[in-house]
């Protein structure tokens, strides 16, 4: 005994070294964290949409129909990035995208029109002679300077007025034949077009080659001044009359240039012509001030989501809330530290979106915490010590998390890499905050509550909120040493059915049972006593879940969907801080600057009136130069608005790459959790419950006819990886359930009860996560609002389908397994009734479990029919002689249960840890002297 109890001893004090080394790590990384995000706004980088800038997404367009080739691909990227950099622009960002995408980020530009007139444009320059034109009416129309076609807008009042500018005269490659084109430059420079003019001109020197051919062109133009076409990108520029020879290679192109207009063709003509042409599949300015405006709420949103959360988990669980605190603390610490090493090495930077994805894993890290305080506690109830819960309740909970963060992972990766770039930011927040999760829980939560269960919670369980237990655990005890079974299966017996279990009870141990069952009935505790019937209300919610998808199909077919500027193309420009500014006053300067057809809406951002324009002007330059007019036009600063255009084929990729996310999703899914639960039945009901969730969504989106964004498309996301967070939750218990319960009763019971035993992790989890969501929507900026509408209703949804949808229909697909078929012929349809007529509740084989109950049975009745003899004479004895004959007759009964159970051919499933954990405890009291 006393080399046990040393060796015991070691092994404590082992598992403590090693406890204490992990808080010691995380002490180091806490450190390292702190040292690398402090201060934060300088470590970690910001996205465009909160310091300024501009953000396009150029699409390329090959000319001969065929894909556009990596070669041109990279050439293109390498002049873009030569055409930023001469832009002055620091920190920017050029990189492809996809096949056919180039993504240009430039923080802190200011003349975002010029920019865009820049980056994009193709840069092909011609000179060919105008005789050379084959197209006559070109031709002429060259000849006679007509070089510009004046369009006309109509007034309110119907007048048809001239409008600025005007369309330039395209022209078609293979309609002339080019003398010199921009593969002839040598250099470029820019001087005043003539003295004392306004505008300057572009001088230009041509290469050996170049300079042979203008001077050839020239001397045979000269003698009747023939013209010589500048064309640029298709558009001609000019065409000015050959006056004398030019064989120097000096050429001058003149078109009345402001100096910034010629400094840009300067830098388009010397960075070389792109190989493909491209346009603008989307288009974002963003002021700096309306980026901090929108950061600083979100900040606000997720200190006062961290802030309820801990709260509420103080209320609930007591001193065990404040360990749940600490570790919401130490992820939050860990989750910047990560952001920042990540922003140091130029791999992150944070956008609105991403300040969403921070706020909602606040949520998912106390959704980690309560899972595993809610196992410790019912480890607790079932009669393990509170170390021995520390172990066996924190790891159980630790897995269970795990796998429900590794589905969320699931679909934070399919965000980041087949979603738009908008939604990427999402996606990569939330899978680094799903990562710094797991490592708390591993590193912090699970090391921290096996050092303090022994001492601290222990010797003061009231403080720690676990005296509610304790006192459950030894009305339980009492109760499954009436009925001869283990202290789980009782408190499941109790659970499943009251009724029953107090007529097992008696039957069991007689009077006492009868005490034990009543006592039990009435134990108090923050925890479900006795199990809800959802099951038996399967129909009523499957009908229910039924009508809710056909009704919400019908609406969105009906009334259609608010689709914003990202799926049909177009311009939208927020202005912010507009002041006394008037929606007649918007609509009369959008209307002088073109865009008599804009829709203006009005919106109110942190508190300040604003102005949301949309127009159906696709040009991102043209859109950027209008909205720069109404604010000079109306007083406002150029730090008040933020343009977005999108092309027209926009929309088209952002719903491919939705609906391939969706699809990778859910194959991931199923195939994750047929893998990790050995049944592909929980994937599929999965998938149905979060189809119902998404259709719920968008039906009430087209119903209030909210607009449907990108924002919206990350919040559908991410309601699958919520949504599934609680099923997975479910379907651990039911797996556990199959593998270890002894209660013999239908599969729909058990799987009853297995939900009723994660239900108020359930509640707390959707309320922890729901409270930083629901601040964003009160709180947060616009693009915040946007993305918590949609997820306050998913997550309502999410917590909804898992109980009525997804275990509803994995439990009767389950129920009509051969096995399963025959357990409901034996026990009956009704859900909440288990056998109370057997000797032992532990599940036999079938082909031995009828045989065996028959033996059982005429124990029971030979036991029922001696007990009102017994009761007779016990009630003429003292109460000594009682106990002691009760003693003695349960020592008998177990002599006898045990001799009964070897002579029977039954197979037990019995739990290792179980039964090295009860091991451990009779070591343990029997060192301390304690006796039963």
């Amino acid at each position: 005994m006393a080399e046990s109890n040393t060796k015991k001893r070691k092994h404590v004090s082992g598992n403590n070294r090693r406890n204490v080394w992990l808080l010691i790590l995380l002490t180091l990384l806490v450190v390292g964290s702190v040292f690398m995000f402090t201060p934060p706004q300088e470590k970690i980088n910001q996205g465009l949409d909160i310091q300024g800038g501009l953000s396009v997404v150029l699409t390329a367009n090959s000319t001969d129909g065929d894909s556009v080739s990596q070669e041109d691909m990279e050439v293109s990227r390498d002049i873009i990035e030569s055409r930023v950099n001469a832009l002055g622009a620091s920190e920017a960002t050029v990189q492809i995208q996809g096949n056919n995408q180039i993504l240009v980020q430039i923080p802190g530009i200011s003349d975002t029109q010029d920019a865009l007139d820049t980056i994009g444009r193709t840069g092909n320059l011609e000179f060919a002679r105008l005789d050379s034109f084959t197209d006559e009416e070109v031709q002429q129309k060259i000849d006679s300077g007509n070089l510009t076609t004046s369009t006309t807008i109509t007034d309110d009042y119907g007048n048809s007025l001239p409008s600025e500018g005007g369309t330039q005269l395209t022209v078609e490659e293979g309609t002339y034949t080019p003398i010199v084109t921009g593969a002839n430059i040598q250099s470029v420079t820019i001087d005043k077009q003539s003295e004392g003019s306004p505008y300057y001109a572009v001088n230009i020197t041509l290469d050996a080659e170049g300079t042979q051919a203008f001077a050839e062109a020239s001397a045979d133009l000269v003698d009747d001044h023939g013209k010589i076409v500048i064309i640029l990108d298709g558009v001609v520029n000019s065409a000015p009359a050959v006056q004398s020879e030019i064989t120097t290679g000096q050429v001058s192109i003149t078109g009345n240039y402001s100096q910034d207009e010629a400094k840009a063709l300067k830098t388009v003509l010397e960075s070389g012509s792109l190989p493909v042409s491209f346009t603008y599949a989307q288009s974002q300015t963003v002021g700096p001030t309306l980026g901090q405006d929108a950061l600083a709420s979100g900040v606000l949103v997720a200190l006062a989501g961290i802030l309820l959360v801990m709260l509420y988990l103080l209320f609930f669980y007591h001193g065990l809330g404040m360990i749940t605190a600490a570790a919401i603390a130490v992820f939050s610490v860990l989750y910047l530290g990560l952001l920042a090493t990540l922003s140091h090495f130029g791999l992150f930077s944070l956008s609105l979106s991403g300040v969403a994805g921070i706020v909602l894993t606040i949520g998912m890290a106390a959704d980690s915490s309560i899972l595993t305080l809610e196992r410790f506690r019912e480890e607790i109830r079932f009669g393990r010590s509170v170390r021995a819960a520390s172990i066996t309740g924190v790891r159980h909970g630790i897995l269970t998390s795990i796998d429900a963060d590794l589905v969320s992972l699931v679909t934070a990766l399919s965000l980041f890499f087949l979603a738009s770039s908008g939604v990427k930011g999402f996606g990569l927040t939330l899978a680094l905050g799903i990562m710094c999760d797991i490592v708390m829980m591993l590193i912090f939560k699970a090391p921290l509550i096996r050092l303090l269960a022994p001492h601290a919670i222990a010797k003061h369980p009231g403080f720690w909120g676990v005296s509610d237990c304790q006192a459950a655990a030894s009305v339980y005890k009492e109760l499954s040493e009436a009925e001869g079974e283990t202290v789980e299966t009782s408190v499941s017996l109790e659970a499943i059915n009251s009724a029953d279990n107090e007529t097992y009870a008696t039957r069991k141990g007689g009077e006492r049972g009868t005490v034990a069952a009543k006592a039990a009935s009435k134990v108090k505790g923050r925890f479900i006593k006795h199990d809800i019937n959802f099951l038996g209300y399967r129909k009523v919610f499957l009908t229910i879940a039924a009508v809710v998808m056909v009704l919400s199909a019908v609406i969105i077919g009906v009334r259609g969907l608010n689709l914003g500027i990202e799926f049909v193309g177009g311009t939208s420009i927020t202005f912010t801080d507009t002041g006394s500014v008037t929606t007649d006053q918007m609509r009369s300067a959008f209307a002088d600057a073109g865009e008599s057809d804009a829709v203006i809406q009005t919106t109110t951002n942190n508190g300040e009136a604003g102005f949301i324009v949309r127009t159906t002007n696709a040009d991102a330059a043209e859109s950027a130069g209008e909205a720069t007019a109404v604010a000079n036009g109306l007083g406002l600063s150029s730090s008040n608005f933020q343009v977005s255009t999108i092309g027209p084929d926009w929309g088209a990729s952002v719903i491919q790459s939705m609906f391939i996310a969706l699809i990778v999703s859910f194959i991931l899914i199923i195939a994750y959790i047929a893998l990790r639960f050995r049944q592909y039945k929980m994937g599929v009901t999965a998938i149905v419950a979060l189809v119902h969730d998404i259709l719920l969504v968008v039906g009430i989106y087209a119903l209030v006819g909210r607009e449907i964004n990108p924002n919206v498309i990350a919040a559908l996301l991410t309601i699958l990886g919520y949504s599934l967070y609680d099923t997975v939750v479910v379907f651990h218990r039911i797996s556990d359930n199959m593998e270890h319960s002894e209660v013999p009763c239908t599969f729909m019971t058990m799987a009853n009860h297995s939900m009723n035993q994660v239900f108020i992790r359930s509640i707390n989890t959707t309320l922890t996560s729901i409270i930083p969501v629901f601040a964003m929507l009160l709180f947060g900026s616009e693009t915040l609002q946007d993305f918590a509408f949609a997820m306050v209703i998913g997550l309502l949804a999410g917590a909804y389908s898992s109980i009525a949808i997804a275990c509803p229909l994995f439990a009767i697909w389950k129920s009509r397994e051969e096995k399963n078929v025959n357990l409901t012929k034996k026990y009956g349809n009704e859900v909440g009734r288990f056998a109370t007529s057997r000797g032992s509740l532990t599940y036999a084989a079938p082909e031995k479990e009828a045989e065996a109950a028959k033996p059982a049975v005429a124990v029971a009745e030979k036991e029922a029919a001696a007990q009102p003899k017994q009761q007779e004479q016990a009630e003429q004895k003292s109460a000594a002689q009682i106990a002691k004959e009760k003693r003695a007759a349960a020592r008998k009964q177990a002599k006898k249960k045990k001799t009964h159970e070897a002579a029977q051919p039954e197979i037990r499933i019995v739990d290792r840890e179980k039964f090295e954990e009860a091991s451990e405890e009779a070591a343990k009291h029997t060192s301390e002297g304690t006796e039963e």
